[in-house]
């Protein structure tokens, strides 16, 4: 079992360095390519888009909000009508418990 968790520690941090690293290169690749102007563009367009995605979420969210569901009935017992009526009659026999 440890050599399970080994591995998927490994992979974990295999994913995290290399997340890491490819996009610190990206990023300033692009900013280098990009002048002052076209950045600004790019990030009013990406806050456009955020607001837009944000705005779609949340009316989906709205529109697929049901009223409360009803509570849900519970299973139906597995004893017969004939073992309910013989443990019933066994209770009435005994008497008042204390």
């Amino acid at each position: 079992m440890g050599l399970v968790f080994g591995a998927i520690l490994l992979f974990w941090l295999f994913m995290s360095v290399l997340v890491r690293y490819a996009g610190r290169r990206s990023e300033a690749t692009d900013m280098a390519e990009a002048g002052p102007q076209e950045t600004a563009r790019g990030e009013e367009e990406e806050l456009r888009q955020r607001a837009a995605l944000a705005a779609v979420s949340a009316a989906l969210a709205l529109a697929s909000e049901e009223g409360p569901k009803p509570f849900p009935l519970p299973p139906t017992a597995l004893v017969s009508t004939w073992q309910a009526v013989m443990r019933s009659r066994q209770l009435g026999e005994r008497g008042q418990v204390r």
